[in-house]
């Protein structure tokens, strides 16, 4: 088995997942973290400039690598996940689900069975017209993972209704985001902090995932509070690690 088909079992398992932001709308920088032992890759379409075209070239390239492939999508709709999933993507994950109605939304776009996601089996996921239609739908529904971004001060009001949808497997921890939305100053602040543990209760109470962007000495904390989907960094740091330490290595 590949590991993007088994990618959703072992984080439904509750494995321990590290993985970093993409960035940079270039293949090659997929390429070279393809050769790494991390295990995912999550291409950040929310913040930075990354068409279609790009996306997809970008999946094909951890797809070469058998690199599982996340999206964070720009458009919090069942439209703007489409795309990616048709491309190949291993999941999505989706900023501002504030709200039941949202988590419907998102959790019926990602599965066939018990959603209403849109069709195609001529993309590169359905095998360009060549898995049987029922094959395909089955595989689909198995292999792709629905994350929703709790990081709103709605989201974190509506958390027990908003993790009773089965489509959703795991929530991404908003922390800076729910920092503004509370008009704190850090993400250390108390109110802040009372709604990250509020919002991590509800979700392991639900025996749902929870996923976090993450800093190493953030680790203790993190695991503490039941994530186990880690996005480290992204490109940008290593580069900029990577940079500084030439000349440290000689100074």
């Amino acid at each position: 088995m590949s590991n993007k088909s088994e990618f959703r079992k072992r984080l439904l398992a509750g494995e321990e997942l590290f993985g970093t932001f993409i960035k940079t709308p270039a293949h090659q920088v997929v390429e070279v973290l393809g050769m790494t032992n991390l295990d995912f890759l999550m291409i950040d379409q929310e913040h930075t400039p990354f068409d279609a075209g790009t996306i997809d070239r970008l999946i094909l390239a951890g797809r070469a690598a058998d690199m599982p492939m996340f999206v964070r999508i720009q458009q919090n709709t069942a439209t703007g996940m489409l795309g990616p999933l048709d491309c190949g993507a291993t999941g999505v994950v989706v900023p501002h689900v504030a709200t039941p109605e949202k988590a419907k939304e998102i959790g019926d776009g990602g599965r066939y069975m018990t959603g209403r996601r849109g069709f195609a089996g001529t993309q590169r996921a359905g095998g360009y017209g060549t898995k049987p239609m029922a094959d395909y739908i089955a595989e689909a529904d198995g292999e792709t993972v629905i994350i929703a971004q709790i990081e709103d001060v709605e989201a974190v009001e509506n958390i027990e209704e908003i993790v009773k949808n089965e489509n959703i497997d795991a929530y991404f921890l908003g922390r800076a985001d729910l920092t503004v939305g509370y008009r704190a100053s850090s993400t250390s602040d108390k109110i802040v902090l009372d709604a990250v543990d509020h919002v991590c209760n509800v979700v392991r109470g639900a025996g749902k995932r929870l996923a976090a962007y993450a800093k190493a000495d953030e680790k203790d904390y993190l695991r503490a509070l039941g994530v186990t989907m880690f996005t480290v960094g992204s490109e940008h740091n290593l580069l900029l690690s990577g940079a500084k330490k030439i000349k440290s290595d000689f100074s």
